[in-house]
C-alpha cells in the first residue's frame, strides 16, 4: 500500500493533500532512485540516495564497494521511501550494486554509478557585471523538434491557440537560435524552468516542478539539455537555470505519495500565502503573519514544501548540485526566495559555493524597498543575526524606479533616490540582477505606454548602471503585452519560431520597421557593452537630477563612460561646468548610440527623451 492524498473530491485533494493510504500497487519493489548517479571527489563526501518503491523501507540496503561506506539509513512514516546516506571520501569512479534485502532475500537491486568529476573548463563559470542575461520562456521561443510536442501519458498536450496552453517551444529550438542571441550581444541565456512540469493545465511556464531530476520531455531530454549547454559554451555564451524550492506541482509522485506528513506545509483548509515578504524582517510581526507568508501555498496546484525537513533539504540541495555537475550550467536563479525556510537557503548557498566558488546564485526577492531587499543580500549578519550569504538579489526596487522614471512624464529622481540607498547592502550591489521587464510584469513597451523613445531610455540606463542586466526576450523587438490573466498574453511566441509563421523576427527581413529599429538600438548597446570595462568594473558617480536630466559616470583608473539622460519630453541645455567632476577636461567622446564622435563644449544641447552614452578615453 502507498501513502497518498485523501481524495475528497478534486478540490479537497488539491487543497488538503491529507496523508492517507491508497491501495494502488507499484509495478516493482524499486520505482526510482534519486540521484540516479553521482560523482567522486566532491568537496562534500556525503551523498543522500533516495530509494522509492513499495515498502522499500522494510528492506536492508547492502553493497560491497571499496571506499564507500554507509553512514546511516533514514526511514520516515511512509514505508515507500528509504534515504541511504553514504560516505564517498575514499571512493573511486565505478559502479556498485545496491541490494535491498528482506531477510536473506534480495527483493530489488540497483547498479549505482560513481563518475569522475566533470573536467570541462567551461562549466560553472559564474556571472559578473560584464554579462547580460537573456530571459526567455522555452515553450514560447522556437519549436525545434515537433516530435516532442505531445508526449503520451503527460497531463497536458499542445494547444497553441490558447494563451496559457503549451505552444511547443523546446530546448532544440533555443539551441537553434544561439547565433541570433550571440549576434544580439547577450552573454547569458536564462530559460524559465525546464524541469518536468507534468500538470493538467498551464504547465507551459514551468514553475510547478514535478520531477527535480528530469527535464520536461516536451522540452527535450536530460542529454539534450546538457548538449544545449555545451553548444552555448562553445559559442561563448553562458547558461542560467531557473529553480524552485518553495513549492512543487501537486501531480508529482512525491506529493501524491508523501514521504511524511510534514514533507509539505498542511493546513486544515487551503490557505494561500499572504505574499508579504516584509513580515520576515518586521520586528513586530505576529507568528500568524510570518507563518502565512512562508507556509501558505502559492496556488492550489503548488504544494508548499517544508525545507526544515532534513531529508527534503538534503534532497533539494543535491538536486541543484546535480545539474551544475551534470550539465555544466553557470548560474541558478532561485524563485520565490523569501518564501522558503531562510536557514535552509543559507545552507544551500554555502553548499553550492563550497563545490563551485565562482558559481553565480541570484535570489528572486520581490520586495519594494532597498532596506527589505538588503536583508537577503550579502555575507554579513543582519540585525537578527541572520546571514543570507548570497551575493545577488533581483533588484525590484530599481525596477520600480525605472518604471516610475521612464513612463511618460515620469520622475527620474526615483532612480537617483534608489541608488543613493545602495549603502544598505552588505556587499557591493554591482552583482545584483537589474531589469526593466520580466515574465511576471507587463511588457516594457506596454508599461511605458508604447512610446519607443521611453523604452530606449530604460534600456540605455539598464545597460550602463551598476549591476548585471537582464533583458526579457522580445524587449529587443518592442513586444507588447499586459500581464493580466491569462498571463500567456505577455509571454507570446517569437514569430518565426514555428513552421508556417507569417513573419520571422529572427531575420532583419522578417521584422517591421519599428522592430528593426529596436533591434538595431539594443544590439548596438549590447555589443558595445561587451568591451566596456568601465561598465563591467567601474565605480558609479551620479549627479542629483535637474530638470529631469540625469548625468552619471562609470569609471575605472583607465576608462570612463559618461551617460546623460534627458528624461524630459522637451529639449534641454546643460552647462558643462556643473558636471565638472566627470566632464572636466573632456572635449570629445564617442557617442555609442549614434555611433559617432561628439564634441563637448561649454554647453550641451539635449534632444527630448534621449540618452547619450559617451565613451571617454582617459589619457
Amino acid at each position: 500500500m502507498i501513502y497518498a492524498c485523501r481524495t475528497i473530491g478534486v478540490l479537497l485533494t488539491l487543497l488538503t493533500l491529507s496523508f492517507a493510504r491508497l491501495y494502488a500497487q507499484p509495478t516493482s519493489e524499486l520505482d526510482r532512485v534519486d540521484p540516479a548517479f553521482w560523482w567522486v571527489d566532491m568537496v562534500n563526501p556525503e551523498l543522500q540516495i533516495m530509494a522509492y518503491g513499495e515498502d522499500i523501507a522494510t528492506t536492508r540496503p547492502t553493497f560491497d564497494y571499496p571506499g564507500v561506506r554507509i553512514d546511516r539509513i533514514v526511514t520516515l512514516e511512509n514505508p515507500n521511501y528509504l534515504f541511504l546516506y553514504v560516505d564517498l571520501s575514499e571512493a573511486a569512479p565505478g559502479t556498485f550494486t545496491i541490494d535491498f534485502k528482506r531477510g536473506r532475500k534480495t527483493v530489488a537491486s540497483y547498479d549505482y554509478e560513481l563518475k569522475p568529476r566533470n573536467d570541462d573548463p567551461n562549466i560553472a563559470q559564474g556571472l559578473d557585471p560584464s554579462d547580460v542575461m537573456y530571459l526567455l520562456m522555452p515553450d514560447r521561443y522556437t519549436n525545434g523538434n515537433p516530435e516532442n510536442d505531445e508526449i503520451e501519458g503527460m497531463a497536458e498536450g499542445l494547444n497553441r491557440a490558447k494563451p496559457n496552453g503549451r505552444h511547443g517551444g523546446d530546448i532544440a529550438g533555443i539551441q537553434s537560435r544561439l547565433d541570433y542571441m550571440k549576434d544580439l550581444g547577450i552573454t547569458t541565456i536564462w530559460p524559465n524552468p525546464v524541469l518536468e512540469n507534468d500538470m493538467p493545465k498551464e504547465s507551459y511556464h514551468g514553475y510547478a516542478i514535478t520531477d527535480w531530476y528530469q527535464i520536461d520531455r516536451r522540452l527535450g531530454t536530460n542529454e539534450e539539455y546538457r548538449e544545449f549547454v555545451k553548444a552555448a559554451h562553445d559559442k561563448g555564451l553562458k547558461v542560467m537555470m531557473d529553480q524552485v524550492f518553495n513549492h512543487m506541482g501537486t501531480n508529482s509522485f512525491m506529493i501524491k505519495d508523501l514521504p511524511s506528513p510534514d514533507w509539505i506545509h498542511q493546513w486544515p483548509e487551503f490557505t494561500r500565502s499572504n505574499f508579504t515578504g516584509i513580515t520576515i524582517t518586521d520586528p513586530y510581526a505576529t507568528e500568524y503573519d510570518v507563518k502565512k507568508m512562508t507556509e501558505g501555498w502559492f496556488d492550489v496546484t503548488m504544494a508548499d514544501l517544508n525545507q526544515e525537513h532534513p531529508q527534503l533539504a538534503d534532497y533539494l540541495i543535491q538536486a541543484s548540485i546535480f545539474w551544475i555537475e551534470y550539465a555544466g550550467i553557470d548560474g541558478i536563479r532561485m524563485d520565490t526566495y523569501p518564501y522558503n525556510d531562510k536557514d535552509m537557503m543559507a545552507d544551500w548557498v554555502r553548499a553550492v559555493k563550497a563545490e563551485y566558488p565562482d558559481f553565480y546564485l541570484v535570489a528572486e526577492t520581490w520586495l519594494p524597498n532597498v532596506h527589505d531587499e538588503a536583508y537577503w543580500q550579502g555575507d554579513d549578519e543582519n540585525f537578527d543575526g541572520y546571514n543570507a550569504y548570497i551575493g545577488s538579489i533581483s533588484d525590484f526596487p530599481l525596477f520600480y524606479a525605472i518604471m516610475d522614471a521612464f513612463r511618460p512624464n515620469g520622475n527620474i529622481n526615483k532612480i537617483y533616490e534608489t541608488l543613493a540607498r545602495d549603502f544598505l547592502y552588505a556587499e557591493d550591489p554591482i552583482s545584483n540582477k537589474i531589469f526593466a521587464s520580466n515574465h511576471d510584469v507587463n511588457r516594457l513597451f506596454t508599461a511605458l505606454e508604447e512610446q519607443p523613445d521611453r523604452v530606449k531610455l530604460a534600456l540605455a540606463f539598464t545597460l550602463t548602471t551598476r549591476g548585471i542586466p537582464q533583458l526579457y526576450y522580445g524587449s529587443e523587438l518592442m513586444f507588447d503585452g499586459v500581464h493580466e490573466h491569462p498571463h500567456g498574453i505577455a509571454r507570446k511566441d517569437m514569430p518565426g519560431g514555428w513552421p508556417g509563421d507569417t513573419a520571422n523576427v529572427f531575420t532583419e527581413a522578417g521584422r517591421t520597421p519599428m522592430q528593426q529599429e529596436a533591434y538595431a538600438f539594443t544590439s548596438r548597446l549590447l555589443n558595445w557593452r561587451q568591451t566596456a570595462s568601465a561598465i563591467h568594473k567601474g565605480e558609479l558617480k551620479h549627479y542629483l537630477p535637474q530638470d529631469q536630466v540625469y548625468v552619471y559616470s562609470r569609471y575605472t583608473r583607465d576608462d570612463k563612460v559618461v551617460v546623460i539622460i534627458n528624461n524630459s519630453q522637451e529639449e534641454r541645455t546643460i552647462e558643462k561646468s556643473r558636471y565638472a567632476e566627470i566632464l572636466g577636461g573632456v572635449s570629445e567622446a564617442y557617442e555609442v548610440i549614434q555611433d559617432k564622435k561628439m564634441t563637448i563644449g561649454d554647453t550641451i544641447q539635449l534632444a527630448p527623451s534621449t540618452a547619450y552614452i559617451l565613451d571617454v578615453k582617459v589619457p
